[in-house]
């Protein structure tokens, strides 16, 4: 009787996973990759509008700042600096390798950069002087707020990152 129960179990458990594997993204309850892709999407062409009407871009403009947002941000090609170390066996490689393949994504992510480099140069050639003003002011913003926490530039301050003490009595 016990061996039976423990049987059933374990059918019920190799079909469970069988069922499990075949829905995507089964492993995580209220996950839907396609709603969140399209969320993104919506989120970043907003962002794209508005700062489009920070900068008071011209209509003319339109096509240049289209051209410079592609570039800043490219498609995933899904290789990441690990990505050679995540395929079946790459455990089990040689450590030259492995160098060889840190190396490659090394200079993937350098030419990416240098990309980016260009498109930024490029546009910001073709703003006008109030413009460029307005785009180095967007780019300290983004800076001091969005790539450090949140903080709001307390980054900055004293020790451990916090703003200067105010004096005490008088």
């Amino acid at each position: 009787m016990r061996k039976t129960w423990i049987m059933m179990l374990a059918a019920c458990a190799v079909s469970g996973a069988a069922v499990a594997a075949d829905q995507p993204d089964a492993g995580r309850p209220g996950w839907n990759r396609e709603a969140m892709q399209q969320r993104f999407a919506a989120r970043e062409a907003k962002r794209a509008d508005d700062m489009v009407v920070l900068l008071g871009l011209r209509p003319d403009q339109r096509a240049a700042f289209d051209r410079f947002q592609q570039a800043m941000h490219p498609p995933h090609d899904g290789q990441g600096m690990r990505d050679g170390m995540r395929k079946p066996g790459a455990a089990d490689a040689a450590m030259p390798a492995k160098l060889d393949a840190m190396d490659a994504a090394i200079d993937r992510h350098s030419a990416m950069a240098k990309q980016r480099i260009a498109a930024t140069r490029q546009f910001y050639a073709g703003l006008t002087p109030d413009q460029q003003r307005r785009f180095d002011a967007l780019e300290d913003l983004r800076h001091d707020r969005g790539h450090h926490g949140g903080r709001g530039g307390f980054h900055r301050g004293g020790p451990g990152g916090r703003p200067p003490a105010a004096p005490v009595g008088g």
